[in-house]
């Protein structure tokens, strides 16, 4: 099941902050795209309903930012890992 992490755009100072949180999606975007985007003309998985319960910080105003716009909030793929042996 592919994994998603999760930011979020900051009016403010117009940038977009990372929340500590990964989704686990079955039907998830290839690239970066907003809830919104993503799930347009389906109903969102719990999962991601779930992030509405979350903030975020920005830090570059200090201030609290809640989960609440579909189009601010975006999933982004997790960069496949590659996975290398330890040899001694």
């Amino acid at each position: 099941m592919p994994a998603y992490d999760i930011s979020v755009h900051c009016k403010p100072c117009g940038r977009d902050h990372p929340i500590l949180l990964r989704l686990h999606i079955d039907e998830g975007p290839a690239h970066k795209q907003s809830i919104a985007e993503s799930f347009r003309g389906r109903s969102l998985p719990p999962q991601v309903k779930s992030i509405r319960w979350h903030k975020a910080h920005c830090p570059i105003t200090g201030r609290a930012l809640s989960l609440e716009n579909d189009s601010e909030i975006f999933l982004v793929p997790q960069e496949l890992l590659k996975y290398y042996p330890v040899t001694h």
